[in-house]
């Protein structure tokens, strides 16, 4: 059958069979089953100890990347507080954008299991190959005939089938494992958005029963290829305001702030009546690091001892920050010729020079917050202790390890090279996949960040046989 036939087929699908198809609806907000806005605290992770990760984009070399990543920290331990800990267990959070969402969600989800069968189910699997058939095969014509039916939603159906099980975020939260920020972006407005409980009040809806396959489709949705992600707006029909450092940012005066200018995009929100629908697509568009939340966050709370009150962590004495960035080189071939360039390298160029330039602006800002967190939350501990407490004493006790697992890291030009050739999609050979993994165990290991960590505090590594 030709392909030409195809719309068609479609268009006689939707006069005569109806094509009832519709996307899932994110439901509105419901005190009796709402997910509180901070996870409880794991009494298996200590409060004094803060591990947060962010997974970059990049198809199935960041998931691959990402994987390896946490194959690492399965595999590493720490004395901390007397106790030896597994440092996978001492995840608090996972940010992730695209690519990377596939790997956070699955541990959010199930944990451990993601070592049993994550990488035939996901990283093994040509995604991609599966993914373009099914938008041409029969069965789904009736679906694609619909007006509230996409290919995105065809994807999410897929994602659910082969890894998230119909799964939602309150199962996320019912494992009580590390906060997942699974990142989109909002193209009306060319905003992050999160699909954590803080967004989703600020729209009314229920986070708890959203499906987390939706959001890992929404955080992956490459414009053209895929379809927006849509989500229902609910403002106003739920008791929702700023909480006062947002209301502060909004009342400032220097309209030219980050804190002002995030907010106002956020109340525009409220307008349930000019924004009725809110279409999502790759997370990329907006940070393709998975970084944001943090320095949005801290923008937007004043100060970070304000923030560490706020996220209950002002006892941290230790905070190990990760960042996975499986970015992509662009070809460079063009510069052997006199020849203009092709559609397809102008493309390439276009998209890649703001993404790179956006990650590494994001990594300059990140370093540069995390070295005022910890200076401040210091200076306002310390005032604090000594005002409370009869002794000051240990307030100062308090430092940041910064972890960038980057393709650069490697020492060998040529694995380097290749690393950051692989392209961006959902189908890498085995071979590919498993140098992915070794190369994010080989950055780990040798990072003079995480072997500083790891000599403060008492590390080791256990092989996987010996566990």
């Amino acid at each position: 059958m030709r392909r030409s036939n195809l719309p068609a087929l479609a268009a006689l699908c939707s006069l005569l069979a109806g094509c009832t198809a519709h996307y899932p609806i994110n439901e509105p907000y419901s005190p009796v089953v709402a997910v509180p806005s901070q996870p409880k605290i794991s009494e298996t992770r200590s409060d004094s100890l803060l591990v947060g990760l962010a997974f970059s984009g990049g198809g199935t070399r960041a998931a691959a990347f990402a994987y390896g990543v946490l194959e690492v920290m399965a595999e590493t331990y720490v004395r901390w507080e007397g106790r030896e800990l597994r440092l996978l267990d001492e995840i608090d959070t996972i940010s992730s954008v695209s690519g990377g969402s596939f790997t956070a969600a699955y541990y959010g989800l199930f944990g451990d299991r993601i070592f049993e069968d994550y990488a035939d189910k996901f990283l093994y699997r040509n995604v991609q190959r599966t993914l373009t058939w099914s938008i041409f095969s029969p069965a789904s014509w009736r679906k694609l005939g619909s007006s509230k039916f996409d290919r995105s939603d065809l994807a999410a159906e897929y994602y659910d089938e082969i890894l998230f099980e119909g799964k939602t975020f309150g199962d996320v939260h019912a494992r009580n494992g590390p906060r997942l920020q699974i990142n989109a972006t909002e193209i009306a407005l060319g905003l992050q958005f999160t699909f954590e409980p803080a967004q989703f009040a600020l729209i009314c809806s229920d986070y708890s029963k959203f499906p987390v396959s939706r959001a890992v489709t929404a955080s992956s949705a490459v414009p053209i290829l895929f379809s927006s992600v849509i989500l229902r707006n609910y403002a106003g029909t739920c008791p929702f305001e700023f909480p006062p450092w947002a209301k502060a940012a909004q009342a400032s005066a220097d309209t030219s702030s980050r804190a002002h200018h995030l907010v106002k995009k956020m109340a525009k929100y409220a307008d349930r009546e000019q924004k009725p629908y809110i279409h999502l697509y790759d997370g990329g568009l907006s940070d393709n690091l998975g970084v944001r939340p943090f320095l949005n966050r801290l923008t937007l709370s004043g100060n970070s001892w304000e923030l560490a009150k706020i996220m209950g962590v002002v006892n941290t004495q230790r905070m190990l920050v990760i960042v996975v960035n499986a970015q992509s080189e662009m070809s460079d071939e063009f510069q052997q010729s006199d020849n203009n360039l092709s559609l397809g390298q102008a493309i390439s160029a276009s998209s890649s020079i703001p993404l790179n330039e956006y990650s590494f602006e994001s990594l300059t800002l990140l370093r540069l917050a995390l070295e005022g967190l910890a200076s401040q939350l210091i200076k306002e501990r310390c005032k604090e202790w000594a005002e409370t407490r009869q002794s000051a004493e240990g307030c100062d006790d308090f430092k940041i390890y910064l972890v960038e697992v980057d393709f650069d890291k490697l020492t060998d030009r040529k694995r380097r090279q290749a690393m950051k050739s692989l392209p961006t999609s959902f189908h890498l050979s085995v071979e590919e996949v498993d140098a992915l993994r070794a190369s994010a165990r080989e950055i780990m290991t040798g990072s003079r960040e995480f072997q500083e960590f790891m000599r403060d505090m008492e590390g080791h590594w256990s092989p996987p046989a010996s566990r």
